[in-house]
């Protein structure tokens, strides 16, 4: 018998596969996040309760012909695309609740512009810790919203994230720095200098 067929299966579970790397590559960065770091920087540890719907044993009705509108209601109905289980309802926002949300956020943003970049990437090494700590819940409930495979969600939702926040938090004070530009011989006297500025509150519709 060779040595090989000892240790590996004739067929491999590649998606188990894939979920083992991708397990391996994100403890990459809960070790990183643990212990390389300024102490000023350190996380901060926070709680979100976990929706019924993610926890092990939930069960939800399954929808015959599922649909986001409710016949003569404004209600939205949430599903798993994947299943068809209705996940639950939820009221539609409107014109003055949308602009109270942009109002308060506004009003964030200002004090936000006046942080140091320590205090920023405090915020952003939280954000990273509570989505490391929190992965297998999340990839859960994007799961259920998108109709996503676990794999899917861990890729498309978990490990993007990460990324940006790792790249960000490494990058992001270089990046946002007063930046030279060269003049010319008849403008020498001249300063140029590009200056990244806050444009304040933005909203998008990003599909899932």
């Amino acid at each position: 018998m060779e040595l090989s067929s000892l240790y590996l299966p004739t067929e491999l579970p590649w998606s188990s596969i894939s979920v083992t790397v991708l397990c391996i590559y994100i403890a990459y960065f809960v070790v990183r996040i643990g212990f390389f770091h300024p102490k000023d920087e350190a996380p901060v540890r926070y709680e979100v309760p976990l929706p019924e719907q993610a926890k092990a044993g939930w069960s939800g009705k399954i929808l015959e012909k599922p649909a986001i509108k409710i016949p003569g209601s404004s209600v939205i109905q949430c599903y798993n695309p994947a299943t068809g289980q209705l996940l639950g309802n939820v009221n539609p926002a409107t014109p003055d609740g949308i602009d109270r949300a942009l109002a308060r956020a506004a009003e964030a943003q200002q004090e936000w512009a006046k942080t140091t970049f320590t205090q920023r990437r405090k915020v952003l090494r939280t954000m990273l810790k509570f989505i490391l700590d929190n992965q297998e819940d999340i990839a859960t409930v994007a799961c259920l919203d998108s109709g996503k495979t676990k794999v899917d969600a861990m890729l498309g939702e978990i490990l993007v994230t990460v990324e940006k926040l790792q790249w960000t938090i490494k990058h992001g004070e270089k990046a946002l720095r007063p930046e030279r530009r060269p003049t010319n011989f008849l403008m020498m006297y001249k300063h140029n200098e590009v200056r990244w500025e806050p444009l304040g509150v933005l909203a998008a519709c990003v599909p899932s």
